[in-house]
């Protein structure tokens, strides 16, 4: 941010604080404004199925993204003055996301959703390899925070060291998941319009994490030789969804060859868990969507070409290997573990892991966070 942007915002927040709060408005963030999506997105279609009298406001830094969402909340330019006025009058913050350009009334309330199950180590655990103002930020935005969302044990341990958090966990489960216990068959039929499929068709998506930085090297994954081999093991006609995180997606077309129908690049889609709901096996390194997925009982597997560089940048929390997901460090290895894919071995070291970390998730997580946001837009702290 430059010297002058930084001036005006600071500006913008000092005239903002003699703003008064409004009790009913609820202002949801996700992924820094990149879209409608992850857990603010469920947390506020909850709220909208409940019939809520709140007027709730998404930030978005794309007006095209303003399409997306449904009746009953308004949108707002993430990169503006607005942006300002909204959180500044807001009761209730939602974010899945890191923010530290704000500053919090006594009473308004800031829920932080976080956005997955850690296995790459995270925040205080990982600050070697983060940027030198990182944890000057993270400690303020863990002040501001009311209450933190965790999905497990072994998330809540994580989180109340690694975040610099003393307050409120909240372990309802992650919100964006309760799709895996309610299916809803419009979102298969949305995927597979969106990207012109038709109704018999398998998916194989492959949804690496980036790296710190930004090479391309680790994700050349062999899509034809992997598609032929899941048409082998499983059957049926499979198309490959290509999603690379957003920091690499202007590099994808120098790494696979998409074609119409066989393997198309998912990138630019707006809702991961859309993706992961109607995909028929999962091919993922060390992204948190693998944990997700698996709630689905569908087959996933791992793939990782940059493993011991990997372990140097940011590490694990638990070695990879005793992970519930096959893990293929090369081609060919990723051929034979999908030639080879046990599924009933894999649902057993599933249930087990998900056991052993108490993962708390049930489908009623955006529920319990909705209910959350009522009580405070109704004074019950």
């Amino acid at each position: 941010m430059d010297l002058m942007k930084k001036l005006t915002t600071a500006a913008c927040w000092c005239l903002s604080l003699a703003l008064p709060v409004k009790k009913n408005r609820v202002i949801f963030c996700s992924y820094y404004g990149r879209g409608y999506s992850d857990n603010p997105k469920a947390i506020a279609q909850a709220m909208l199925d409940m019939g809520t009298d709140a007027e709730l406001i998404w930030l978005l830094k794309n007006p095209e993204d303003a399409k997306s969402l449904p009746a009953g909340i308004t949108p707002c330019p993430y990169d503006s003055a607005k942006r300002i006025w909204a959180l500044a009058t807001a009761k209730v913050w939602v974010d899945n996301c890191r923010k530290y350009d704000r500053f919090k009334k006594k009473n308004q309330y800031y829920l932080q959703t976080w956005h997955g199950f850690p296995l790459k180590r995270i925040e205080k655990d990982a600050l070697d390899s983060l940027a030198p103002d990182f944890e000057k930020g993270a400690v303020k935005d863990s002040r501001h925070t009311d209450l933190l969302l965790s999905n497990s044990a072994h998330s809540t341990t994580v989180l109340r060291r690694a975040y610099w958090y003393d307050g409120a966990i909240g372990q309802y489960g992650s919100p964006r998941n309760d799709v895996f216990f309610h299916p809803q068959p419009n979102v298969r039929e949305t995927v597979l319009n969106h990207f012109g499929l038709d109704a018999q068709r398998k998916i194989l998506l492959y949804a690496p994490t980036f790296r710190a930085d930004h090479s391309i090297e680790a994700y050349r994954i062999g899509m034809e030789q992997a598609l032929n081999a899941c048409e082998r093991r499983f059957g049926g006609t499979w198309t490959g969804l290509v999603r690379l995180h957003p920091n690499v997606a202007s590099q994808s077309d120098g790494l696979f060859q998409y074609d119409e129908g066989r393997i198309l690049d998912a990138t630019s889609y707006p809702d991961m868990q859309e993706l992961l709901s109607c995909a028929d096996l999962l091919i993922t390194d060390y992204s948190s969507s693998m944990f997700d997925y698996a709630l689905s009982r569908r087959p996933c597997i791992q793939f990782a070409l940059d493993l011991d560089c990997y372990r140097k940048d940011r590490n694990f929390y638990f070695p990879l290997d005793q992970l519930p997901f096959p893990l293929a460090t090369t081609n060919g290895e990723l051929e034979e573990k999908i030639l080879h894919f046990d599924e009933e071995a894999y649902l057993t070291r599933w249930d087990h892991f998900r056991s052993t970390q108490s993962f708390y998730e049930d489908g009623n997580a955006s529920k319990r966070c909705a209910r959350w946001i009522e009580d405070r837009i109704n004074g019950k702290d």
